[in-house]
């Protein structure tokens, strides 16, 4: 497996890897960069375009996310998701100027709760 979780407390030579929900880490990674490259879902919020249909596969992405509790976070995917909540807020106007953003504003709050389930809260 190309996964890149290690359990904490363990030796780089006795590290227990595993796969992220029903996606390697490699192949997740590789689906949230296309969602925030040059015309990918997020290019198009960024640009003022919401497609719910899109936004809907978004989600399922976001939800298939399984992280063990014990689990360290690849930085390059914690940077993925961390971002959200902050680039999501700040695309509202734009969103609304072009589209509906009473379905954009659900959405948003849709996918903080879904962070919120993957990650975790303090």
């Amino acid at each position: 497996m190309d996964a890149i979780f290690r359990n904490r407390g363990s030796t780089p030579l006795a590290s227990t890897f595993f796969i992220v929900g029903r996606l390697n880490v490699q192949d997740l990674l590789q689906k949230l960069e296309a969602c925030w490259d040059c015309d990918g879902f997020l290019d198009h919020v960024r640009r003022g375009t919401f497609d719910a249909e899109k936004g809907a596969e978004f989600h399922a992405l976001l939800q298939s996310i399984e992280l063990p509790e014990d689990s360290l976070i690849p930085k390059r995917l914690l940077s993925l998701l961390w971002y959200l909540p902050s680039f999501l807020e700040w695309q509202k106007k734009r969103v609304s100027e072009k589209d509906n953003g009473e379905t954009y504003e659900k959405f948003v709050a849709h996918t903080l709760n879904i962070l919120e389930e993957v990650l975790g809260v303090p």
